[in-house]
C-alpha cells in the first residue's frame, strides 16, 4: 500500500548546513511517520541538534527543503508553533520565577493547557512548585521543560538530549514517562539521544546519524533483525575459520570461546574468553 505525503510529520529533502565552512549536515533525507516515536542516535558533534534546530525553526538549512506538520519551519505561524512542544540540549528556564509561576505563565498561551497532567507529572517527578527555578538542579529544570512541553497538548514532540542530565532512576523515570504519555494521547516524538539504551526503551523508529550524514532509519523491529542476520553470518564465518584450522571435529562453543587472534579473525573481542590449552583440543 502506497503511504500518503501526509502519513508524514516530519519530511526532509537532502537538506544541508554548514557553518564557516565546515559541514554539519550533508543530505539529510528522513521521513518520521504520524503517531510514532522516532529516536534519533548519534554521538555527541554529529550534527543531531543541528537538525532539531531546523525542524524547529530555528535556524535555516543551506540547501534542502524541510516540512513540519506541512508547512515550512521558517514560516510557521503562532497557530503552527502551538502544535510543537520542544525542549532544546541546553533548555534555559527564567530563574527568576518560581515553578508555580511558570507554569501559570505558559499556559495563558496555550488553549489546549493540560493543567491536569501538570499537577500528575509535578507529583510524579516530585517537584515542588513552590521552589525557585534557580534553585532547581539541572536534570529537575529539564523535568519541568518537559511538562511544559508536554502540557500543550502537541501534534508534535521534539526532545533534544531530553535524559542526558538525569541520573540513572530519574533517567528511566523519565523515558517510562514518555512511553506511558505516548501511548495513552498519541503525539508523534522525535527524541535525539547519543545513549542507545535510551533510544531502544522508548522508540520504534530508529535514525543513527555519523558525521552528518544519516546511515540508517527504519522501524526498530526491522533494524533489530538487520543487526540479528548479521551477527548470525559473523558468528557462522568466524566458526568456519575456526573448524577449517582445527578440523570439523570441534566443537562451535570451543571456537566461540576461542579470543580473536590472527588464526582466528573476525570473533569479537568483547566475548573472547581465556583460550583452551593444547591438550584439551587433541
Amino acid at each position: 500500500m502506497q503511504t500518503n505525503k501526509s502519513d508524514y510529520v516530519i519530511e526532509t529533502d537532502r537538506v544541508c548546513r554548514s557553518f564557516k565552512g565546515t559541514t554539519a549536515l550533508d543530505n539529510l533525507s528522513l521521513r518520521v511517520p504520524r503517531g510514532s516515536i522516532y529516536g534519533f542516535l548519534g554521538r555527541n558533534g554529529s550534527g543531531k541538534t543541528t537538525a532539531i534546530k531546523i525542524l524547529a525553526g530555528l535556524i535555516k538549512p543551506t540547501s534542502g527543503s524541510v516540512q513540519v506538520l506541512g508547512r515550512t519551519p521558517f514560516e510557521f505561524t503562532t497557530e503552527d508553533r502551538q502544535k510543537i512542544g520542544y525542549v532544546s540540549e541546553k533548555q534555559i528556564l527564567p530563574a527568576i520565577f518560581t515553578v508555580r509561576k511558570l507554569i501559570a505563565f505558559c499556559a495563558q498561551f496555550y488553549p489546549e493547557w493540560d493543567h491536569d497532567l501538570v499537577r500528575r507529572l509535578t507529583e510524579r517527578f516530585r517537584i515542588d512548585p513552590k521552589k525557585s527555578i534557580a534553585a532547581l538542579s539541572q536534570g529537575t529544570q529539564r523535568q519541568v521543560a518537559f511538562i511544559l512541553a508536554l502540557a500543550q497538548k502537541p501534534e508534535l514532540l521534539i526532545l533534544d538530549e531530553p535524559a542526558s542530565t538525569l541520573d540513572v532512576v530519574a533517567r528511566r523515570e523519565f523515558l517510562d514517562e514518555i512511553l506511558a504519555l505516548i501511548r495513552q494521547d498519541g503525539p508523534t516524538v522525535f527524541i535525539s539521544s547519543h545513549i542507545l539504551s535510551d533510544i531502544e526503551r522508548v522508540a520504534d523508529h530508529i535514525g543513527i546519524l555519523v558525521d552528518g550524514t544519516l546511515k540508517i532509519s527504519e522501524p526498530l523491529d526491522e533494524l533489530a533483525e538487520t543487526v540479528k542476520q548479521i551477527r548470525f553470518h559473523s558468528f557462522t564465518r568466524s566458526v568456519g575459520r575456526c573448524q577449517a584450522h582445527f578440523g570439523p571435529s570441534v566443537p562451535k562453543r570451543k571456537c566461540w570461546s576461542l579470543p580473536a587472534s590472527p588464526m582466528n579473525p573476525g570473533l569479537p573481542k568483547q566475548r573472547a574468553t581465556r583460550a583452551p590449552s593444547t591438550k584439551s583440543w587433541t
